[in-house]
């Protein structure tokens, strides 16, 4: 094929990318800025949480962390994020939205709570050309029985992940590394249900529960999907056990090491 061919076919193609509307999905994570009075300890906490959306994304909030997640549109970005304390990690009640800026309406799609591992996922639609800026306050307080219950900074996700970036590095040496999704699945052991398929409570009698995600590993000459389970003593804030499997088929180089 001549080079003049070849240079109309690709001139054409990027002709062709360039009218595809921007359709992604890009995550970005954000820690908040902490405003003046920061304090692990009150009962009460905010956030003011700003965003600039252009046609569609979801902002989701745990911990001290921020992630939007832009849908459709141009890429979404922080206009300067800030919280009083981190979002409890064990123990919210009372979750509310104020929308304080932003040409269309915040959505609160899902409150942080037990079985999504208090994560809050609030949803922002803009319906007009070009892009805005929004800003929303997002207020909570302790459950009623904070004093009895874990610690609400024990970040039972992370600890359980830690554990078993720790197990897989043993098996497979320092140059392997393991990384997970942001996002992980939490059941009772008792996998006590309703009718409708949501969790009546994720939490067992025996105060144990059970913590499952995905993620990805590698090394120098293999790539596998993964997924992980931990038993976590809701109690004691421990990680009882922790476990991964390899998933699907695995993507090699020429190397002769397999993962472990």
């Amino acid at each position: 094929m001549k080079t003049q061919t070849v240079s109309k076919i690709l001139a054409g193609l990027a002709a062709l990318l360039c009218t595809i509307p921007a359709v992604a999905q890009v995550d970005l994570q954000i820690r908040s800025r902490q405003l003046p009075g920061w304090d692990l300890r009150a009962r009460e906490g905010r956030c003011e949480v700003k965003v600039w959306v252009d046609n569609r994304a979801e902002v989701r909030m745990r911990g001290d962390r921020i992630f939007v997640r832009t849908l459709e549109g141009s890429r979404a970005h922080n206009e300067d994020s800030q919280c009083s304390q981190s979002l409890p990690l064990n123990a919210v009640a009372d979750f509310r939205v104020n929308q304080l800026a932003g040409r269309s309406r915040i959505n609160l799609v899902q409150p942080p709570n037990r079985g999504n591992n208090f994560t809050a996922l609030i949803e922002i639609e803009d319906q007009q050309g070009g892009g805005d800026n929004y800003a929303f306050e997002v207020t909570w307080r302790a459950e009623p029985n904070v004093t009895n219950s874990p610690a609400p900074f024990f970040d039972e996700v992370r600890a359980c992940q830690d554990l078993v970036r720790r197990r897989f590095q043993a098996q497979n040496g320092a140059g392997a590394y393991l990384d997970f999704d942001n996002f992980a699945d939490r059941q009772g052991q008792d996998n006590d249900r309703m009718g409708n398929g949501n969790r009546r409570n994720s939490r067992n009698n025996n105060g144990t529960e059970m913590i499952r995600g995905q993620g990805t590993a590698r090394s120098r000459d293999e790539s596998r999907d993964v997924t992980y389970s931990c038993t976590i003593d809701t109690s004691r804030n421990r990680v009882i056990s922790g476990i991964y499997r390899y998933t699907g088929e695995a993507s090699r180089s020429f190397g002769n090491t397999r993962l472990r």
